[in-house]
């Protein structure tokens, strides 16, 4: 395992390149939509392998586990709640595996994505409940060897503080937590960037940032405003690919290299330390 002070060293001295969607490659693959992805680091780790490898022969100097819905909550509805330490240590383990085979310096970020309920205030779910969840996967992710922690794709700030709470209970691991927002620039909750930004950052996240949403001009409107809000922080950036988004009037639809090419080193210029 990395030493977990290489990273933050790293990213204050370097943009660092992050993998892409791996929901979406493994579906293009043939997996359906309503199949356990994270289970398939037990039932087809070539499948999964692959899509690491062919990130890290693009470039990619950090790849993310295939752990994304591997909570105890999200698994339920496959049938595999038992099998939390499992699957999220074979999926450590596999990226591990293909990073080693590569010969290269290449981190891993153990996967964490939102539990797939409502918690409270907003449902039945109760926060201590929610951060058990988040602790036992992430308890697994660390013990497996992962070199960070990636809490991703949120857009409830209660939630993900729990998220994030729950990885400074069990582990020393670097954190970086992000969020998603809507074509208005706020979560489905409706928080704006600035109330996430400062949220993220007095919950105790060394990376914060935001995912998916639209394509890079929208993100790269929100990373503006999250870092005015925390003007000394680091930030993660992935946006969608090929997401409809309207640029100088027109709509764009930024799928070639070139496009992000152009908005990775915006991202950079930021403040942005992980661009995916």
């Amino acid at each position: 395992m990395m030493n977990q002070n290489k990273f933050l060293d790293l990213i204050s001295s370097q943009t660092l390149l992050a993998d892409g969607a791996m929901g979406t490659m493994l579906h293009a693959r043939g997996v359906g939509f309503d199949k356990c992805f994270d289970e398939l680091n037990i039932t087809n780790p070539a499948a999964v392998g692959e899509i690491h490898r062919e990130y890290i022969e693009a470039g990619a100097q950090l790849i993310i586990t295939n752990t994304f819905g591997a909570n105890r909550f999200k698994l339920s509805k496959h049938g595999l709640q038992e099998d939390v330490k499992e699957i999220n240590s074979k999926g450590v383990e596999l990226a591990k595996r293909v990073v080693a085979a590569s010969f290269k310096e290449v981190l891993v970020a153990g996967d964490v994505g939102p539990l797939g309920v409502r918690i409270a205030p907003y449902g039945r779910v109760q926060l201590e409940d929610a951060r058990e969840a988040f602790a036992e996967q992430i308890q697994a992710l660390a013990d497996a060897g992962a070199d960070l922690v990636l809490i991703e794709t949120f857009s409830d700030l209660y939630e993900i503080k729990e998220a994030i709470k729950a990885a400074r209970d069990v582990c020393d691991l670097p954190v970086v937590a992000s969020v998603t927002f809507t074509r208005d620039d706020r979560t489905v909750l409706g928080d704006n960037p600035t109330k996430v930004a400062r949220v993220l950052n007095e919950a105790g996240a060394d990376v914060i940032g935001v995912n998916c949403s639209g394509g890079p001009a929208q993100l790269l409107r929100i990373l503006k405003q999250m870092s005015q809000t925390v003007p000394d922080g680091k930030f993660w950036v992935k946006p969608n690919a090929g997401w409809p988004e309207q640029v100088g009037g027109r709509i764009m639809y930024p799928a070639d290299a070139e496009y992000f090419a152009d908005y990775a080193l915006s991202f950079r210029d930021v403040g942005a330390c992980i661009v995916g």
